[in-house]
């Protein structure tokens, strides 16, 4: 097998270990290595058309964690996997077919039980993935897949031939073939031989007597081929006649049967094609990052299309070229017309064209061309990564002619077949396509297969009682096909023989063949081929409009235990798995399956309503929101803190406020939840909808709830006059909703605000080499030819896309010296036109890189959110939930985009489906987060939905903020607030500060989304930053994307929102995403300014301090002697002890250990000895006391001599403690020598 450099979506069958090179870091999954392969086929001589492969694989776990492993392969054209078995306990254990949605959720769940589960899917086309968990370190695990195929009329020998890829890219330590062809009168196969090997590479077939043939191949550390493709061939002679058929018995539905016949042979030209006196071109041709390492499959593309343009140039003086390039958008068409002597000029198009970007082929329905086309040309493997369902369903609408499909792609790359047959086969103008295989044909049989007629399958015409007849509707028959297949059902009671006729369509001339079916049938050789291969027409059918005909695809898989593009095979290992789960196990595991149908019983599977419980978190979410902070709170939040003597105790609820009696949380205070703040000078949020405001709201919080009702169409219980509702949204009257926009309006009014305030966000330069050689360009283009040689090294990374992406993006990437003054002054910076058309083509290379990964389309998806691409984004957070249905995010996302894009009642469905519904003990946090969102977009609707439980409607306007998430499962991500106040708010150090600031999770939970909010802001910087706390994933995977929201006045007339994507790329990295201003900010600018002072003060002290290095390096310490190697005097640094009164050391002697002196004890090192003598350590610091102050560590107090404290945990230490390294180094400290 010839073997190339890594490629992007290059999947060959069996193929494990090789296919993503770099994505142990910085993918979406992680491969395995395929140690021992064996593979099995079995053929049924009587019904030879079909054949079955059961292919078993080892893979091993090469590192040392346990690990989840995935990976991918693709099966040949009109191949079906019909099985799946995973080793349990070293018995393969067989799959059974799941609703593909349900069966990831089964295994994801299972996995973070620890649990060995393991299932099989269609990804798209003819790509496939199966998932295990878990493989042990060094160990290794076996799958089993079995598929059905179809074998290759072969007119030479009167047969069928059988292709078996047998494909790896490493090393085996074993590998075992085992062929079988059984049959009443079939003879000896023969193996088909390729030009560059020998009839001794291959095993005999030998015969075991009753027609059975069996040829075996053992062998053991199996280097993979270099030179030819690994596909073992052979061919079944003079089985072939015009009509085979085959039927098989079923107690359901009576009979299945299959017809295989002979085409006629067309010999006239297309009527379409005479008397044509130019030729008309489209081509479309496809330069997505997929086929960027392809060039050898292009320059066979080419190379076919002059074949027929030589021809053609023959007839015609010139042939009109339309070409028209798309990847994940379209260039404008280019217009070539082409002679004889101006093909190379032609050819200058492709050799500088850059394959880069995602695959997008539902943009190709907007193709409308004035002019008359002869042909379309489509050069694509035809796997769209991102699309719009909508317009695929469309797309030939506008094509008014024939369209064939060039694919130099191998047959063991991928492809998606059914969007191949529903342009070809469904268009009304014929078309075809042209695999690898037919474009090596000659010039003549090329210009043939297009011109000549094609014939049409029709209708069938029988007198019996047939049903479900597939094809079921009139198709264009594929090119150069020379058998029809032709299924269907024989109803009960079954005739003893079936005549009926085949219609065909040529030129639009009818024939019929007649066919004649013997009900008499050899159930010894009869395994269940039949009956899936009619599922399997059937679904070829469905899948060309598989959105429309999801639920019965999802039946079809069901039944006939076909892994579709809705049902998976999954195997779980216990009882208790399939009862908990309600997955029946297979029959072949007899044990498993009769005590599955004994425990079995009639169980309401309704899900319980989570009204309380909702209803309870939003009552805290408002007790919050109600809690006054006073003056003595905010003075409180300025002052050290004194650690009490245990650490932050669990909270009572989830903002630690209790439910009776209105005690202050920050330290006891009474209040009375009815007042409103106190005085401020900033400007409060301004609720969406104020035409006037009052004085005062008086609120009570909710009552407890008795009784539990759905929160959608259910009736709300009627308050009483003893305890009235809390102040919030209501729509019954004016009165109510005036008493809304009151939560916070005696806290200022908008005629106070003469304020400066600003969301400044922080760019992120990720410090590596091909950025800082990107950046070095002069102009756009420069810098996208530099990435594209950058992209050689690292094509399979994420991270790299990403970076370069946000590179293109940045508006200062190529703004010139007067562009960046201005943009200095405005709020808004903006990349010009074509920087963002790089940006998204080199973002959307993301989703080119595996596919249908969630946490891909992720990290696409929250940059095109920051980037204000609300139509794209919507497109790939249509195929997120489409793959990821189970997580409620995924609807947010989809409502929080609708919103933008003025979307406001789908918006409204989706946020009420989140809180309808019950979701995994993971996204606790995330139904009150998105009551937030629910309440302001009622508002942004000013519309009254009644369905919407009144308890839960309130609208919460605060003045800050900020909600982040991420694209990793498992993973936790600390948001830290650092408030003017110097507390920090980040749910590990504390969740709740005095002003009133509350994060929703608390440390040590993988909880996501998360929420930081504060009603009434102070005065001064918010600064948020970031940090990568661990992944807990089954994969060696880990690079984050996290979207951070940062709203300032959430929920107001005056709101500001900003969206900032940053990648995470190690643990415990920590980023500072920006800062929030409030109030007058020119106190706070003037600070910072006199800091950057201090900070350049620094630096040309530390300039002044190098520059006398020499010098001081010569210093000598007159009669001091180093107690390390006797040197006297000291020349150079000289280093003391601090504890040790009379102990001095060297510069070389400081780090040695072979000195008595104690490694604990620090020392200072000193440059001038003649400083040091007015130092404060020669000073009497026995009168340095600090009354009624104790060192946290040591617990001496007072402390004497000089003091430190923690900034952040705003504890002190004494000179000892601080020195021997007792408490955090990464803290920063404040020095204190004077008692205060």
């Amino acid at each position: 097998m010839a073997t190339t450099t890594t490629t992007t979506r290059a999947i060959f069958p069996m193929i494990f270990g090789r296919r993503y090179a770099d994505k142990l870091t910085d993918g979406a999954s992680t491969p395995l290595k395929l140690v021992r392969l064996q593979i099995e086929q079995k053929v049924n001589g009587d019904f030879p058309f079909i054949h079955q492969i059961a292919t078993t694989m080892t893979f091993k776990n090469t590192h040392n964690i346990i690990l989840e492993g995935a990976f991918e392969f693709t099966l040949p054209e009109k191949a079906t996997i019909c099985g799946y078995g995973l080793d349990v306990d070293g018995v393969i254990v067989d799959g059974v077919v799941v609703e593909k949605q349900a069966a990831r959720i089964i295994f994801e769940k299972e996995v973070r039980k620890r649990i060995d589960p393991g299932f099989v899917e269609l990804v798209t086309g003819n790509v496939f993935r199966t998932r295990v968990y878990p493989i042990e370190p060094q160990k290794t695990r076996t799958v089993r897949v079995i598929y059905q195929d179809q074998s290759i009329a072969d007119n030479n020998t009167n047969g069928f031939l059988y292709q078996i890829p047998i494909q790896f890219q490493t090393q085996l330590e074993s590998l075992d073939v085992v062929l079988t062809c059984f049959g009443q009168a079939i003879t000896k196969p023969n193996f088909l031989i390729v030009s560059n090997q020998s009839i001794n590479n291959y095993p005999q077939f030998i015969d075991n007597g009753n027609g059975q043939y069996t040829a075996e191949w053992h062998l053991t550390n199996v280097e993979p081929s270099v030179n030819s493709e690994q596909t073992l061939s052979y061919i079944l002679s003079n089985c072939l006649k015009p009509v085979i058929s085959a039927i098989e018995k079923d107690s359901n539905v009576g009979a299945y049967f299959a017809i295989s016949c002979a085409l006629p042979i067309p010999n006239q030209q297309r009527i379409d094609q005479l008397d044509i006196l130019s030729k008309k071109i489209c081509i479309l041709w496809d330069a997505s990052l997929s086929r960027s390492n392809s060039k050898e499959n292009r320059i066979l593309e080419l190379n076919t299309l002059k074949k027929f343009f030589d021809i053609w140039l023959k007839r015609y003086n010139q042939i009109e070229i339309i070409l028209i390039i798309f990847r994940n958008d379209m260039d404008e068409k280019i217009l070539f017309q082409l002679q004889t002597n101006n093909w190379n000029k032609f050819l200058e198009i492709f050799q500088d064209l850059p394959y880069d970007g995602a695959t997008n082929l539902s943009q190709l329905s907007s193709i409308n061309l004035m002019q008359s086309i002869n042909y379309y040309f489509l050069f694509s493997d035809c796997i769209s990564t991102i699309n719009n369902d909508s317009s695929i369903e469309n797309l030939y609408s506008n094509f008014k002619a024939p369209i064939w499909i060039f694919n130099g792609n191998y047959l063991h790359e991928p492809y998606d077949i059914d969007f191949i047959r529903y342009l070809t086969q469904y268009n009304e103008y014929g078309g075809g396509y042209l695999n690898r295989e037919k474009l090596e044909l000659n010039s003549n049989d090329l210009i043939n297969i297009i011109e000549t007629i094609q014939i049409k399958y029709m209708k069938i015409h029988s007198s019996s009682s047939v049903k479900q007849i597939y094809p079921s509707n009139s198709i264009t028959i594929p090119l150069n096909l020379d058998r029809f297949l032709l299924v269907g059902q024989i109803p009960i009671p079954l005739p003893n023989s079936i005549q009926f006729e085949i219609e065909f369509s040529m030129n639009n001339q009818i024939s019929r063949l007649s066919i004649s079916l013997d009900m008499s049938f050899n159930e010894r050789n009869s395994f269940g081929l039949i009956r899936r291969l009619w599922a399997q027409q059937k679904l070829n059918e469905l899948n060309a409009f598989k959105d429309k005909y999801k639920s019965d695809i999802l039946s079809l898989g069901l039944e006939y235990s076909l892994v579709s593009q809705f049902t998976s095979l999954l195997v779980l290992e216990t009882l208790q798995q399939h009862l908990q789960y309600h997955v029946c196990p297979a029959k072949s595991r007899t044990l498993l399956y009769n005590q599955y149908m004994q425990y079995q019983t009639i169980e309401n599977n309704k899900k319980p309503n989570n009204i309380s419980e909702l209803i309870q978190k939003w009552n805290q979410t408002c007790q919050w929101y109600d809690h006054v902070i006073t003056d003595i709170d905010r003075h409180r939040a300025y002052l050290p803190k004194v650690p009490q003597p245990s650490s932050f105790p669990p909270p009572p609820s989830r903002f630690g406020f209790t439910t009776t009696g209105h005690t202050s949380a920050f330290g006891g205070v009474p209040t009375i939840p009815t007042a409103a703040f106190g005085s401020a000078s900033t400007a409060a949020p301004i609720p969406f909808g104020t035409t006037s405001m009052t004085t005062q709201t008086t609120t009570q919080y909710f009552p407890p709830s008795s009784t539990t009702t759905p929160i959608f169409g259910g009736i709300a219980p009627t308050s009483s006059s003893n305890s009235s509702s809390f102040t919030g949204f209501s729509f019954s009257t004016p009165s109510t909703q005036a008493n809304t926009a009151i939560n916070v309006s005696n806290e200022s009014s908008l005629s106070k605000t003469e304020e400066t305030s600003t969301i400044v966000l922080n760019e992120h330069n990720p410090q590596s080499s091909y950025i800082t050689r990107i950046s070095s360009s002069h102009n756009r283009t420069s810098a996208y030819l530099i990435y594209l040689n950058e992209r050689i090294l690292n094509r399979q990374s994420p991270s790299f896309y990403f970076d370069v992406a946000s590179y293109f993006f940045s508006p200062a990437a190529f703004s010139s010296i007067l562009d960046k003054f201005n943009q200095q002054q405005e709020n808004i910076q903006i990349a010009d036109k074509k920087s963002i058309e790089y940006g998204l083509r080199i973002l959307t290379n993301i989703l080119e890189l595996e596919l249908e990964a969630p946490q891909l389309y992720r990290t696409v998806a929250y940059k095109l959110m920051e980037l204000k691409q609300w139509n794209l984004a919507l497109s790939v957070f249509q195929k997120i939930y489409s793959l990821r249905s189970d997580e409620p995010q995924s609807l947010r996302d989809l409502a929080i985009v609708l919103i933008e894009l003025g979307q406001y009642d789908q918006a409204l469905q989706y946020f009420k489906q989140i809180l309808n519904e019950i979701w995994d003990a993971r996204f606790t946090t995330i139904q009150t987060i998105v009551l937030l969102d629910l309440n302001r977009l009622l508002v942004l609707m000013n519309k009254n939905v009644p369905e919407i439980d009144s308890r839960l409607r309130r609208h919460l306007p605060v003045d800050i903020r900020i909600v982040i998430q991420w694209d990793t499962a498992d993973t936790l991500i600390k948001l830290s607030i650092k408030e003017p106040t110097g507390q920090i708010c980040d749910g590990y150090s504390s969740y709740r500060t005095d002003i009133g600031g509350y994060i929703t999770n608390l440390g040590f939970r993988s909880d996501q989304p998360i929420e930081y909010l504060l009603r009434k802001a102070v005065n001064g910087i918010y600064s948020i930053s970031l940090t990568y706390i661990t992944n807990a994933q089954h994969t060696l995977t880990g690079v984050t994307t996290v979207l951070v929201y940062i709203y300032k006045y959430f929920g107001s007339i005056n709101e500001e929102k900003q969206i900032q994507t940053v990648r995470l790329t190690n643990l415990n990295q920590t980023i500072d995403i920006g800062h929030i201003e409030f109030g007058d900010s020119n106190l706070e600018k003037l600070k910072d300014e006199l800091q950057k002072s201090k900070d350049e003060c620094h630096r040309l002290q530390n300039q002044l301090i190098n520059s006398k290095q020499s010098i001081q390096s010569n210093m000598q310490h007159i009669n001091i002697t180093c107690d390390g190697c006797s040197m006297s005097p000291i020349v150079g640094d000289r280093y003391k002890c601090i504890f040790c009164p009379n102990v001095d050391f060297c510069q070389n002697c400081q780090s040695s250990t072979n000195h008595q002196h104690d490694l604990k004890h620090p020392l200072i090192c000193i440059r001038d000895s003649s400083l040091y003598a007015s130092s404060i350590y020669l000073q009497n610091i026995s009168e340095l006391i600090h009354l009624n102050i104790r060192c946290a560590s040591c617990f001496v107090s007072p402390i004497v001599g000089v003091r430190y404290q923690c900034m952040t945990c705003k504890i002190n230490l004494c000179e000892k403690c601080e020195f021997l390294g007792l408490h955090d180094i990464l803290h920063e400290r404040l020095k204190i020598i004077r008692p205060q």
